[in-house]
């Protein structure tokens, strides 16, 4: 199943490895949620997923996407929404959030999204060439089955596993890996999430009896971050690897 969203610091490869971990019938919390193609996937596939979005607008997005797509297809369509250039895009970015209408806050949020060249909401230039029909049928044919959305603690920074139950699998789709440094200084939107990796990591390594799966983009420092567990690096067609100068994406499992 395709996204009607861009998330270009999770585009993986990974779902069908990640399929061959996580059997069908199993109840999957997944974290993070963003562009929600994995999730998606799984959930199609006859995995139940339980995702947790960090922020509050990134809920309310995916909440108005299951309740009417059509809604917010036809605000988009509209003809309300013209971008009218650069400066235009600008300031939308900055403002788009403000919007008490979540339906127009969420078609903001479609829009926005396809038009920035980083597959974010509140940062990136314009470029239109992702905001075509093809992404339009994503969003008016948005329909996902075994699906349940729920809100964290809204917060821009995810330093502390939530508590859950029920679940036969954790999954982390967090992507790319960093050091945290200068964290408090950077400019983040109102739809992104920080990952405090190390922190992740430390409260992982000390769960005992709950199965759990992070996926990351190849990076030498989560070899030892997750030390003792089962890492599978996967080439740039995700498919298995054995070597690490083609590895491309890793999947970890403490099973």
């Amino acid at each position: 199943m395709k996204s009607p969203i861009k998330d270009r610091s999770r585009d993986f490869r990974c779902l069908g490895a990640l399929k061959k971990k996580i059997p069908p019938g199993s109840v999957v919390h997944s974290f993070l949620l963003y562009g929600g193609s994995l999730e998606f996937n799984l959930a199609e596939d006859q995995r139940f997923v339980c995702a947790y979005a960090n922020r509050q607008v990134v809920y309310d997005f995916w909440q108005c996407l299951i309740e009417d797509p059509q809604r917010v297809y036809e605000i988009v369509t509209g003809g309300a929404l013209q971008l009218g250039g650069e400066n235009m895009f600008h300031l939308l970015q900055e403002s788009w959030s403000t919007y008490s209408d979540p339906y127009l806050r969420s078609s903001l949020f479609f829009v926005l999204n396809r038009c920035s060249t980083d597959g974010t909401v509140s940062a990136g230039e314009l470029n239109t060439k992702n905001f075509n029909p093809l992404a339009l049928s994503y969003l008016q044919n948005f329909k996902v089955p075994n699906f349940h959305l729920r809100l964290c603690a809204d917060s821009d920074t995810f330093d502390r596993l939530p508590t859950t139950s029920g679940a036969d699998y954790l999954l982390f789709p967090v992507g790319d890996f960093n050091f945290n440094l200068f964290d408090a200084g950077k400019s983040r939107g109102y739809e992104t999430t920080l990952v405090h990796h190390r922190k992740l990591s430390t409260q992982l390594c000390e769960l005992k009896d709950q199965k759990w799966v992070v996926i990351y983009k190849a990076h030498p420092e989560l070899f030892k971050l997750y030390q003792g567990f089962n890492i599978a690096m996967l080439n740039a067609f995700g498919r298995p690897t054995t070597q690490k100068d083609q590895c491309v994406e890793m999947i970890i499992a403490n099973f």
